[in-house]
């Protein structure tokens, strides 16, 4: 009896330090704040969104030795062109309307992670969402990167809910900044 609670006991233990694995699935869908909606377009704003990214988002392993993946569960593409020609709109431009040659507005999603380290039992988050813009308009073409970062410490495995709120609150803050870009503003009035 004493060999059976033994073993129990050590079965136990092995498992409780072996840790656990999950998967977060997450959904991203930037919300860019904006403060104005006095502007106009003259020409018609054709936006397209493009990645070549995975829809791996990173991974989490704490210093607990808990595991989990993360993916991104939704066309992230098509969610940022969504948000995109939403804040457009909110700034007062109307992309459907207007005369041709369009304004080109492309967008490419070049990095959207989620990694971590372990430093003692503390468990360091960096998540990153970086989107390239090339804007062709007037006869003249802008390129510029908009990146935003956010760093998390956690001392046990963070809920999905939360990842995906981190995820989609850089991702609006990656969007806002293409979206109060003066150089983008002044090509689409």
């Amino acid at each position: 009896m004493l060999n059976k609670q033994l073993f129990l006991t050590l079965s136990l233990s092995a498992l409780l330090l072996a840790g656990c694995s999950t998967t977060h699935y997450i959904s991203i869908n930037p919300q860019p704040e904006i403060n104005t909606n006095t502007l106009s377009n003259d020409r018609v704003i054709n936006v397209s969104t493009s990645t070549k990214l995975a829809t791996t988002v990173g991974s989490i392993k704490t210093g607990l030795n808990e595991r989990a993946d993360i993916y991104a569960n939704n066309d992230v593409a098509a969610s940022v062109k969504e948000s995109i020609l939403k804040g457009l709109r909110d700034l007062g431009f109307t992309p459907d309307q207007g005369v041709t040659p369009a304004a080109d507005l492309q967008i490419e999603i070049t990095k959207m992670s989620y990694t971590t380290k372990v430093e003692a039992l503390k468990t360091i988050a960096t998540l990153d969402f970086e989107l390239k813009a090339t804007l062709a308009a007037k006869g003249q073409t802008y390129k510029a990167n908009y990146g935003s970062q956010k760093v998390r410490e956690y001392g046990t495995m963070p809920y999905q809910q939360a990842i995906e709120d981190d995820m989609n609150d850089l991702a609006s803050q990656t969007v806002s900044r293409l979206l109060s870009d003066p150089n983008i503003i002044a090509l689409l009035k």
